[in-house]
Parts: structure tokens; sequence; C-alpha cells
């Protein structure tokens, strides 16, 4: 479709499982909330502490995890499964079924994280965390989504968005790795002017082998 309206595309994100399963970890983690006690300030104080957090954590797993270089042990030449799947979304930006976040991302770290933050903090404020990043993801992925879709943007923030994203994938991958927020960007160093950077040889490969 080509542009495409707001309501086309939502539809067609709808059809997706991930935002489903994330919307149901927001859902599951807000109940468990809700049965741990009333809310108390703490609540507010913690999502606020994530939001203002979260730029910075979605650079690092954007450049320190997706963008991971490869790794020889023994002759033997080793990759994140997260990076691997990364590298194909870089191959072809404009395979939407590549731009959600892995299921296996779900079934296990959601899980894990769960059992981990509630062992560590047994307080009605690890549901309001983990609810807190499960909001934050659905948010990255509709962001995410819909930035590789036709649509073209109205609003002067997504159209930044846009633009930042877009650099990213087209012009050099070593800069630019905020999706939902510059912020983290600005303040690490990664969000020069577009036409100061050079156009990178290895934008679509990230520097490995092309995948087939």
């Amino acid at each position: 479709m080509k542009g495409g309206s707001l309501g086309s595309h939502t539809r067609r994100f709808s059809c997706h499982l991930t935002p489903w399963a994330i919307g149901a970890l927001v859902v599951a983690f807000s109940v468990a909330r809700v049965m741990l006690g009333p809310p108390r300030w703490s609540d507010l104080a913690v999502a606020l502490t994530f939001f203002a957090c979260e730029p910075v954590i979605e650079w690092a797993v954007h450049s320190w995890v997706l963008h991971a270089r490869p790794w020889r042990v023994l002759g033997r030449t080793f990759e994140l499964s997260a990076t691997r799947g990364h590298r194909r979304h870089h191959q072809d930006p404009l395979d939407l079924d590549l731009v959600f976040v892995p299921g296996w991302v779900l079934l296990w770290f959601a899980p894990a994280a769960t059992v981990v933050l509630f062992l560590l903090a047994p307080d009605p404020l690890a549901a309001t965390l983990l609810a807190t990043g499960a909001a934050a993801l659905l948010a990255y992925d509709w962001t995410h989504y819909l930035i590789h879709t036709s649509y073209r943007p109205k609003s002067r923030y997504y159209r930044h968005l846009w633009r930042h994203h877009r650099l990213h994938h087209y012009r050099n991958e070593g800069s630019w790795f905020g999706v939902t927020s510059a912020v983290g960007d600005v303040l690490l160093g990664t969000c020069p002017r577009g036409g100061d950077v050079p156009v990178s040889p290895t934008a679509r490969t990230l520097g490995g082998t092309p995948m087939r």
C-alpha cells in the first residue's frame, strides 16, 4: 500500500501476534500490581524513573546487543541470535515481518525477568517496573513498525523519529540508534547531522556476511 492511512497500518499491526503478546504482559503485570496492594506515590516514581532511563536503555540494547560484532573461538565464528536477526532486518528494511520484537525474547526473557525481579525485590514496585517496561516495549514495537511502513509522518516529533531511524538504515549504521526517542543518541554522541556522515557500505550487512 503506497502511503496508506494510519488506520490501515494500525489494522495490519494488530494482525501480528507480537503486539498482542506484549499487551498481555502489560495487562498481567498491571493486574499483579493491583493484587499486591493499593497504588503508592513510589509507583509513579518508579514509572517516571524508568521512562527517564528508557532512551539510554534503548540505545544500549540497539548499539551493544543488536549491533554486536561476531567473535571467534578456536577458529569458529559465533554471533548472538539477536544480532543475526537484526542483520536480516537491516538487509531488508521493507520486510515488515522483521521489524517486530522477536518471539523468543518474550518466551524467554519475560519469565526470567519476572522471576529475577520478584526474587530480588519482592515488592509491588517490581510489578510496577515490569508493567512499565512492557508498556515501553509495546510503544517501541509500534513506533518501529510504523517507521518502516509507507506511512508518511505528519507530526513534527514523528517526522524527526522517522528521519532519524531511516538515516540509521540507509546512511550509516553507527549512528542514530534511538527509535522511540533521540535522547540517547544526543547524550551519547551518536546524533550527528545527516549530511556530515558518509554513507556506509555496511549499513545493510552490519559488517557481516549478507544473509539469504
